[in-house]
């Protein structure tokens, strides 16, 4: 058994190690770090299965709830991935006006369908080109919740973003986005 952090809510984290142990990214971007349960996550398999990355993780802690840049920090130390992770303070919208590249982007801010329509127009080329991306989100459940009542919901921009849904449909669910050209991957 993989031994992984936990936060009570991402059930799918096993999920998320194995995407990253199959697809061996070189460069991971990830957007909404907050505590660093996912980044540790994906740090675990780069490390545990001699991947050789570096992950660059963005994040603006401006709820009390998701930490602070300095616990996140003693978070990667604590679980031995330090070496692999640069953070820094950034937002998803300041992040938009890059043109940074990846191999994985892992996305898991305020999710909505109108956030999603946004990233997946920029990085679109990527996807084409063998990049993946995973979010948090992406159920009818989820689609449910309060911060969503006045955004355009996720499910209504499944086509357009051809995402598939990597778990049940729960609140906390989780989601990808991949040339099916380019990987097989199952779940």
């Amino acid at each position: 058994m993989i031994d992984l952090p936990t936060n009570g809510k991402y059930q799918w984290l096993p999920i998320l190690y194995e995407v990253v142990k199959t697809i061996e990214p070189k460069k991971i971007v990830e957007l909404g770090t907050g505590k660093g349960t996912t980044t540790v996550t994906m740090a675990l398999a780069c490390k545990e299965n001699n991947i050789d990355v570096t992950i660059n993780s963005y994040d603006m802690w401006e709820d009390v709830y998701w930490g602070s840049y300095h616990n996140t920090l003693d978070n990667f130390k604590r679980w031995g991935v330090l070496e692999y992770i640069n953070l820094y303070e950034k937002d998803f919208y300041n992040w938009l006006k890059t043109d940074e590249k990846f191999d994985l982007l892992y996305f898991d801010i305020d999710n909505n369908g109108n956030n999603l329509l946004e990233l997946y127009d920029k990085i679109q080329p990527q996807i084409e080109n063998g990049s993946v991306v995973i979010f948090e989100g992406g159920s009818e459940v989820r689609d449910t919740v309060p911060q969503m009542y006045d955004k355009i919901k996720m499910n209504e921009v499944k086509d357009k973003t051809n995402y598939k849904l990597l778990t049940d449909n729960i609140k906390y669910s989780a989601s990808i986005i991949y040339s099916d050209q380019i990987y097989e991957l199952e779940f």
